[in-house]
């Protein structure tokens, strides 16, 4: 397996066809143009419509990303699987599955059905992710994402818990309200608490679901990003992670620091309502990617997506200046 390090994760739209068919040459060409920049591949996940593929198609696709990767040279680069389930043990066959085709890290939502008698107890919420991580032979990461989870928000001090009982947490993505201080929080418990990197491979993991603050989630004790914006701007976003890492700037790169970040958060404040349909238009129109998301979802209206692709311009522009 291969190590898991700060950076930016790429969360990957799956491509399909006319034909509600996966378009492995348009996955192929994204996959390339963002992993040969630095960018860490996440697939099934939210933006990968992972309650739309079978369970054959997620491992499919790992195998493919594998060999993709692998046949540019990208060797010792990770992937990160959505593995999430509706149910403790259909999460780990699925992490399972993820290993054996190619996974080194899975990434693990909480099931939506049963919502509301999960949040009864946040104690069910806890043994899920202990049962996860002690069956799956990869790292998992927790990803707490209400808006697809059925409103479920984790607290800090749930997700403390998970960390102090679970070895085999990687790390967190946190896509939800009050993520900053949440990121306080748990910076916070594994300072105090030296173990939690030391019973673990590689350090604990706290990444961003927005790179809307990414400055100041790196500035609190956060490890990078998994946004979707990077999708549409990838020079843009590994320019604002290189700026980032670089310690002290200039007052030019000081600057550029500030207006670069400026710039992905707006981007970022128009994309997340549009969510996976509206980032296939953009990429269709940008890249010429096949347009379908998986029904019952359908493509963008040609008026929303000019509205959308409006909405990005700005954006657009100064990825432009990168080439």
């Amino acid at each position: 397996m291969k190590t898991l390090q700060p950076g930016v994760y790429a969360p990957l739209p799956t491509f399909f066809d006319e034909k509600q068919e996966i378009d492995y040459e348009s996955y192929r060409k994204h996959l390339l143009n963002l992993a040969t920049k630095g960018m860490v591949p996440v697939c099934a996940g939210s933006l990968g419509e992972a309650v739309h593929l079978t369970p054959s198609e997620r491992t499919s696709l790992i195998k493919f990303i594998r060999n993709t990767l692998n046949n540019a040279g990208l060797e010792t680069t990770p992937i990160v699987a959505g593995v999430g389930g509706l149910s403790t043990r259909e999460t780990i066959e699925l992490a399972k599955a993820a290993a054996e085709a190619g996974a080194d890290a899975g990434m693990v939502i909480l099931p939506a059905y049963y919502a509301a008698s999960l949040n009864a107890d946040p104690e069910q919420v806890i043994q899920y992710y202990i049962d996860i991580c002690e069956q799956s032979p990869i790292p998992i990461l927790l990803y707490n994402f209400p808006s697809n989870a059925g409103g479920q928000d984790m607290s800090s001090a749930v997700i403390e818990a998970v960390i102090q009982q679970a070895p085999n947490l990687a790390g967190v993505k946190l896509t939800c309200g009050g993520s900053m201080a949440k990121l306080v929080r748990l910076t916070a418990t594994i300072s105090a608490d030296a173990s939690i990197n030391t019973s673990r491979p590689y350090p604990f993991l706290l990444l961003d679901g927005l790179i809307a603050d990414l400055t100041p989630w790196m500035g609190t004790g956060g490890h990078g990003t998994v946004s979707g914006i990077p999708n549409f701007a990838p020079k843009a976003s590994m320019r604002l992670w290189e700026l980032l890492n670089r310690g002290t700037l200039g007052a030019e790169e000081t600057e550029e620091r500030i207006r670069l970040q400026a710039v992905l958060s707006r981007a970022d404040v128009a994309a997340v309502p549009g969510g996976v349909r509206a980032m296939k238009y953009a990429l269709h129109e940008m890249h010429g990617y096949s347009i379908y998301p998986r029904r019952p979802l359908l493509p963008l209206r040609a008026e929303e997506g000019e509205e959308f692709m409006q909405a990005l311009e700005e954006l657009l522009v100064v990825e432009k200046t990168f080439e």
